[in-house]
């Protein structure tokens, strides 16, 4: 049964993996913003109350001077500078741009108050000596506006305090969420990819049965044919006879490679490149030109399969240059870098054959094709290209009637 759906769910998996991953990278963010909050928010109320701190310190000097001057009829020179220090702190404590923060409306207004007082009564005092009795009175009423505002900056800013905290707990609960859903998310895919491996596993080898059982059809008939007219009293025709043996020699092939196959899906123990390369150009009956450098010789591949692969290509332009005068075979590799992606082997096997017509490239991939040139007998390029997607990898062919043919493997390492 077939689910068309199936092929969308690599792509849903990515999506919630990304959006997940986002989400975290947001989590993380956000409870280092609430964290960053958290610090401003003690430093702002510190320095609140470090104001609040320094100007209670000078009500109360500045009371006792008072008190002092009240008693003696003599003022200390020091009154009229505390009056001033103290109306500094006061305004400076009023237009902080994060007063708003910790205190209300009321408590700003106290501030406010407790300033026009300081010009109604504490700074005439200097000047006049006199109205100790009202001044007094009015360093009173200042100290109590600094207690309300130093009583309401502690409450609220331990209220920002717990919600800031509360808010980062939430981020990092937030995040253990979306840390959870994204292993989730990545052992889904990897079971997905798991099943998926045993999926075109099984689909490869139901490809290499059905290949086989192709290939063999047609050349078990040709020798049950055959069989029946050696039950004959006539002899059968040379003919026969020959193609008889071309049928053995092809059946022989075809089973040792496909047990070769069977076996390198097994051990799948890699090789350099140019190793293989060489050893196939070395048995080669004619001249064979590599063109590759270093960096794709060195890629190691699949020793087995790459063996069969190059073998049955290089087998093939052999056969496709036996008629031409000047044959000319070459082997291109190279290695192709991609941005955020793993680089691919580019293989290339070309001839200049006799090439193929767009009919006969047409039927190159179709399992009964052959074009019955030279004795090369092999998979045939059906199960090569068989063979090169059950590596994750494309087989492409280019050729042209007269020019020749190009076979590009294209191979992710």
């Amino acid at each position: 049964m077939r689910y068309p759906f199936r092929q969308f769910v690599p792509a849903a998996l990515c999506v919630g993996l990304f959006v997940s991953l986002g989400l975290s990278i947001w989590s993380i963010s956000r409870s280092e913003s609430y964290r960053q909050q958290t610090e401003a928010i003690y430093g702002q109320a510190l320095e609140i109350r470090s104001r609040i701190s320094q100007s209670k310190e000078q009500v109360a000097r500045i009371t006792g001077y008072l008190e002092l001057a009240a008693k003696t009829g003599e003022q200390n020179f020091h009154l009229s500078q505390y009056v001033k220090l103290l109306r500094f702190n006061l305004k400076s404590l009023a237009h902080l741009e994060y007063a708003h923060v910790f205190l209300d409306n009321q408590n700003i207004l106290g501030l406010q108050t407790a300033i026009n007082r300081l010009d109604s009564d504490l700074i005439p005092v200097g000047k006049t000596q006199r109205g100790y009795g009202s001044a007094l009175v009015s360093m009173a009423a200042i100290d109590n506006y600094l207690v309300e505002v130093a009583s309401r900056t502690v409450g609220n800013s331990q209220g920002l305090r717990v919600a800031a905290q509360i808010q980062t707990d939430a981020a990092h609960n937030r995040l253990r969420l979306f840390g959870a859903v994204s292993a989730l998310i990545l052992s889904a895919i990897a079971i997905y990819h798991y099943n998926k491996v045993g999926r075109d596993r099984d689909h490869h080898i139901r490809s290499f049965s059905m290949l086989f059982a192709h290939m063999t059809r047609t050349r078990i008939a040709a020798l049950r044919l055959f069989l029946g007219y050696l039950d004959a009293r006539t002899l059968p025709p040379p003919e026969m006879t020959e193609a008889a043996l071309r049928t053995i020699l092809e059946l022989d092939s075809i089973t040792e490679a496909l047990t070769t196959i069977g076996h390198a899906r097994a051990e799948s123990k890699p090789a350099p490149l140019g190793k293989l390369i060489e050893e196939i150009v070395r048995n080669c009956k004619y001249d064979t030109r590599v063109e590759a450098d270093a960096e794709a010789r060195a890629v190691c591949v699949p020793a087995s399969q790459f063996h069969l692969l190059i073998d049955e290509l290089v087998g093939n332009a052999i056969n496709a240059v036996a008629a031409r005068e000047d044959p000319a075979i070459s082997i291109r590799a190279t290695v192709k870098k991609r941005s955020l992606r793993p680089s691919q082997l580019i293989l290339t096997v070309v001839d200049n054959g006799t090439g193929m017509s767009p009919d006969l490239l047409a039927k190159a991939r179709d399992p009964f094709f052959s074009t019955k040139a030279g004795v090369h007998v092999g998979l045939g390029l059906t199960n090569c290209a068989e063979l090169v997607k059950s590596m994750s990898g494309k087989l492409d062919i280019t050729s042209a009637a007269g020019i020749g043919t190009s076979v590009r493997i294209t191979y992710t390492i």
